[in-house]
């Protein structure tokens, strides 16, 4: 034992040298140059070879019968960059993939990914190749980690953690158990990654709340001072009440196990979508209960253990009190947020290994893995004029109605506008309706025309776009099928797909298709063309049933920032809105007692989220014409105090980003300045003043005389 305790102590000596941590850095940046450089040439040397067969089959035709599209239906192989690519197993199907009018090479990039495949090393996954950048970041990432272990002083217990943590990790690994072995692994480093934060953010704080490094004009510390202390404290007291810390280490475990918990064999893009959903739900949700529970304990058990004495007895003004606490618990929720997003972006990547195949890939980081807007085609709307017209029309011909009004059974106000909204309702459907199409008299075809505007920047960018629609169809029973042709006047392609009713479906169209405009006209025809050699043969047979979309379902994306950006935009969003149930909790803890502060901040939390919901509600809510005055009145008053609550919460409950990234929609920077302002400075600094002036109306320090 006197052995382990001086070997213990001659160790946590040398770590604390200079001298060591020199040569601790060096080693550690040879370490990650050598691993991820060696990662980052062979997915660039990849990706250079991925092009170059790019380039080749670009010059494929079955029509010309050039030297690549005749060696490419004979033996499957290319040859580009001096090397040969391919095969047998290329030149089965590959005959398949030349268009029969034209002759060019269809899916290039599909096939040039299955030609490069087998060059490629098992352990190099198709996602490293498509993403360079995030070899870069990772290896940053883990640099400044291991540099903050290095010059904190922490490298002995940090190395004898992770050793600990290897032993299971290792033991599941031996035995089959690969992702037990990675999530025990990831549970071992974001708790040794979180004890490494908290101590340097308390060393930070400390720094800075050091009363010689800011002083004011008078000699006394400053109100930075004065806010760094009080929330150095915070930090602190964090890691020592039990509840909050319970919070932080469930969040810390069960972060890592949650791939554990997906099906794998579902396909990639939904184990990704799922690990999202979940991941990002539990951390924002531990965290956000966490900040409640530790912002109203922090001030209402000083209050009640008389603690706060000693701090208004001194030069520590209000404000600076709840500033502190405040400033404290964002720290401690950056730092929650930090582990919780590096933890949820490194599993997401590791999902997206699962996707070998090429179809795989694409689907993840075009559908997921990304960060699209959605544009919807421009419907006709009928002007007011027009459907004022319409309605009185209807209602004067309409005898049985003008006889209710009459008799006064009816308001006809109510009735008119009752008549305006469905047929502004029916006029929007008729035109999301696609009938059985075919030819008219004229030898033209009968189909509708969608239009869809604003979409300069997706051709500008190149990137394809993405058509996502569900439909409504006949029985609209999942096991039928139906044939539509989406054509595209301007220049003459088409594509035909068979629909399957209920079911979202996508279909990818290159960005050459917008016009100068930046507008993309879209005819769909509900029915499909016979399989024939020649154009001239070819049959249209039309479907039995009318097409129908809904307004939201149907509609074309197109990837306008990358997803690290977009996920960081989400978080921050998330710590906004942490921030304020921070300054809420504080604040409601100046002037109620723990349990009551519990009470109204979960209240607020719960409702704010919620008002989506009660939203939708309320435009759907009508009060019971037959009911009893007095319960009437009651549903008047519930409808009235929800309607004020969703009034005053609904940003909080808009203010939902998790949702748009697991949907791989934009999180805009315009939202997140919005966010900002709205939450984190309008919201926080109404909530901090409304303390400040009850806390400065409070006495605190006034001594009984009992206890």
């Amino acid at each position: 034992m006197t052995l382990l305790r001086r070997t213990w102590r001659l160790l946590d000596d040398l770590q604390h040298r200079p001298i060591a941590k020199v040569v601790l850095t060096i080693v550690a940046l040879i370490a990650v140059g050598a691993t991820f450089g060696r990662v980052y040439m062979a997915a660039e040397d990849a990706r250079t070879r991925f092009d170059e067969v790019v380039e080749v089959l670009r010059e494929a035709n079955s029509l010309e019968q050039d030297a690549v599209a005749v060696r490419l239906l004979e033996t499957g192989e290319v040859e580009a960059g001096g090397r040969v690519y391919g095969g047998p197993r290329i030149q089965a199907s590959i005959a398949d993939y030349f268009e029969e009018t034209s002759g060019d090479l269809l899916e290039i990039p599909k096939i040039s990914a299955l030609l490069v495949s087998e060059t490629i090393p098992d352990w190099l996954r198709p996602a490293l190749i498509d993403r360079p950048e995030f070899l870069l970041w990772a290896a940053l990432l883990v640099t400044a980690w291991l540099l903050v272990v290095i010059w904190t002083g922490v490298t002995l217990p940090v190395v004898l953690a992770l050793g600990g943590t290897m032993l299971p990790a290792f033991r599941a690994l031996a035995r089959g158990y690969t992702g037990l072995s990675i999530s025990i692994l990831g549970a071992g480093v974001l708790v040794t990654t979180f004890q490494i934060l908290i101590r340097s953010l308390v060393l930070l704080l400390g720094l800075i709340a050091e009363p010689r490094t800011m002083l004011s004009r008078h000699g006394r510390p400053g109100r930075i001072v004065q806010v760094a202390a009080v929330a150095q404290t915070v930090v602190r007291e964090s890691t020592r009440l039990r509840i909050t810390l319970a919070f932080i280490v469930a969040m810390l475990i069960a972060l890592p196990l949650i791939p554990l918990w997906i099906d794998p064999t579902e396909p990639v893009r939904y184990q990704v979508q799922n690990f999202l959903s979940d991941s990002m739900s539990l951390v924002y949700g531990i965290a956000a209960v966490m900040t409640l529970v530790l912002a109203c304990a922090t001030v209402s058990f000083e209050i009640r253990d008389r603690q706060i004495w000693h701090l208004v007895t001194k030069p520590l003004g209000r404000a600076q009190y709840l500033l502190g606490k405040w400033v404290g618990i964002c720290l401690l929720n950056l730092v929650l947020l930090l582990i919780g997003g590096l933890s949820i972006f490194g599993f997401t990547e590791y999902l997206g290994t699962r996707a070998n195949d090429p179809q795989s890939v694409i689907e993840v980081h075009d559908e997921i893995l990304t960060a699209r807007i959605g544009i919807r085609p421009t419907y006709d709307e009928l002007t007011e004029v027009q459907v004022r017209e319409l309605a009185y029309t209807e209602y004067q011909n309409d005898k049985i109605t003008r006889d209710r009004v009459e008799a006064g059974e009816a308001d006809e106000f109510d009735v008119i506008r009752g008549i305006v909204q469905r047929l502004r309702r029916e006029h929007l459907d008729r035109q999301r309706a696609v009938p059985p199409g075919g030819f008219n008299e004229n030898r033209e075809y009968d189909a509708r025309t969608y239009v869809f505007e604003g979409l300069g920047s997706a051709a500008r960018s190149g990137r394809n776009l993405t058509l996502r629609y569900r439909c409504h169809i006949g029985r609209s029973e999942s096991t039928d099928r139906y044939p539509i042709v989406f054509r595209f006047p301007e220049f003459g392609d088409e594509i035909q797909r068979d629909v399957i009713p209920e079911q979202w479906q996508r279909v990818m169209l290159p960005s050459e298709l917008v016009g100068e405009d930046g507008t993309l006209r879209i005819q769909i025809l509900n029915g499909g063309f016979s399989d024939s050699p020649s154009e001239a043969s070819r049959m249209f047979f039309a479907n039995g049933a009318t097409l129908m979309f809904d307004a939201d379902e149907f509609e074309i994306l197109w990837q306008a920032s990358s997803f690290e950006a977009n996920f960081f935009r989400a978080m921050i969003i998330n710590w906004v809105k942490l921030a304020f149930l921070g300054m809420l909790g504080v604040v409601a803890s100046t002037f109620l007692s723990f349990p009551v502060a519990m009470l109204l901040a979960f209240t607020v939390f719960i409702g704010g989220s919620m008002t989506p919901f009660i939203s939708t509600s309320l435009s759907q809510f009508r009060p019971d014409e037959d009911a009893w005055f007095v319960i009437k009145l009651v549903q008047m008053v519930i409808a009235g105090v929800a309607r004020a609550a969703e009034w005053l919460l609904s940003p909080f409950g808009e203010a939902s980003p998790n949702r748009m990234v697991v949907e791989g929609r934009l999180v805009s920077i315009g939202g997140v300045f919005r966010d900002f302002a709205v939450i984190g400075i309008f919201w926080c600094g109404t909530v901090l003043l409304i303390g400040w002036a009850v806390l400065r109306r409070r006495e605190l320090a006034t001594y009984s005389g009992h206890g």
